[in-house]
């Protein structure tokens, strides 16, 4: 399973008058001047040396500036345990022994940052991969480095340019929501995302991960069957209708994979019925989704783009999970028939649409760097220009971020 990998520019606020534990990424602490519990059984604890940093620095788990980030320190001496020749020293903390870099003011930048001319610009000359960089002067978040094209500024709370997103989903203002978020970091990009629209078939897709949620609970057996009742013929369409009679059993997992992967309005009656409506609300409401957004039928419900961004990252949450369903669920989900939002990334995606009133999407990107894409319209959908247009959508998105979260 994938774990979010968390960015090390994190703020270091420093101070000299106060011990704090240096277990506490991004935390201020002051070095312990004698010996030390080491974080490693086989860690020396006899001092060396002692040595005189005069750059705020950073300890960590392992002699690698990839490695784990464990805290920031103000300069100041330290006690030299172990020195393994190109640098790297361990050290004693008050929290364990970690290792730090002593020879240069150096530091690795997780993921693609502007390069500026002078510190304060707004606008970047060109963009720094992720890598090691020396530090030749600090100005608050911004660091002064050597690159190719000589001294040069980085800003550890860069974000993005938007202005090409901008440019294209200018076009469509006012018949559109997008919600974008990259699941490794956190930005997130929207645009109409608080307007509400017609759901069609997209809350098929919460309300299977609440069905999947009672099973991991233990309060649904997904083999368990639900009857085929004449009445449901009468209540939505979908393909089941041409495989099962009434008074037949269908397994709760057949008719999720039905409703997740083929949209099927008949199966998700049957699971209506078999399940409680107003936990499923309850359910919605720990999601940070209002309640009385959700409709009758489940499928005449109404929900933003924001709303969808909150479904698609708690389902993602479960499927990167080692739940007993999860795979399940995976396998479901990135079998949607009926794709909107594409990529050269594989899609996991619930697309809803009734003509007139919703053409929508709602799609998790399995890119190196994952991310949400939700796209919600109002249009009559099906012709060529409807795909079209959420293709260009699609591929802006994701050049974005592979441009700016891809992990290298």
């Amino acid at each position: 399973m994938r774990h979010i990998v968390i960015s090390i520019l994190v703020l270091f606020l420093f101070s000299s008058h106060v011990v704090v534990s240096a277990s506490v990424i991004g935390s201020t602490a002051v070095l312990q001047s004698g010996d030390s519990n080491s974080h490693t059984d086989d860690s020396p604890t006899e001092i060396i040396r002692q040595h005189f940093i005069p750059w705020r620095f950073s300890v960590y788990a392992d002699p690698a500036f990839e490695a784990e980030l464990v805290a920031g320190f103000p300069p100041q001496y330290v006690n030299i345990l172990h020195e393994n020749g190109d640098g790297w020293v361990l050290i004693s903390t008050a929290d364990g022994n970690y290792w730090t870099f002593i020879t240069a003011n150096r530091r690795y930048i997780s993921r693609p940052v502007g390069i500026f001319r002078n510190s304060g610009d707004t606008s970047h000359e060109c963009i720094l991969s992720p890598q090691t960089v020396t530090i030749l002067e600090q100005d608050s978040r911004w660091l002064l480095i050597e690159t190719w094209l000589g001294e040069r500024w980085i800003y550890l709370d860069f974000q993005p340019p938007t202005d090409n997103l901008d440019l294209l989903l200018g076009r469509f203002e006012g018949s559109m929501a997008i919600y974008y978020k990259n699941l490794e970091t956190g930005f997130t990009y929207s645009r109409n995302a608080d307007r509400m629209f017609f759901s069609a078939s997209v809350p098929k897709a919460p309300f299977a991960l609440y069905i999947f949620d009672l099973a991991e609970q233990g309060q649904v057996d997904l083999n368990s069957t639900v009857i085929v009742q004449a009445s449901d013929f009468h209540q939505s369409l979908g393909s089941i209708r041409h495989r099962r009679n009434a008074g037949t059993p269908v397994s709760q997992q057949t008719l999720l994979e039905w409703m997740v992967s083929y949209s099927d309005g008949m199966a998700t009656s049957m699971l209506r019925r078999t399940h409680n409506q107003e936990h499923y609300r309850q359910f919605l409401m720990e999601l940070g989704v209002p309640s009385n957004n959700v409709g009758g039928t489940l499928l005449h419900s109404r929900f933003t783009a924001s709303n969808a961004g909150l479904y698609a990252e708690a389902i993602f949450n479960y499927i990167e999970s080692d739940g007993t369903y999860s795979n399940l669920f995976r396998e479901m989900i990135f079998n949607n028939q009926y794709p909107f939002i594409i990529s050269d990334h594989p899609v996991a995606s619930k697309t809803g649409w009734t003509r007139g009133l919703a053409w929508h999407d709602m799609a998790i990107v399995d890119a190196p760097s994952p991310y949400i894409l939700v796209i919600l319209t109002q249009r009559q959908g099906w012709s060529e220009r409807d795909y079209q247009d959420f293709a260009e959508i699609s591929k802006a998105f994701q050049a974005f971020n592979d441009t700016w979260f891809l992990q290298r």
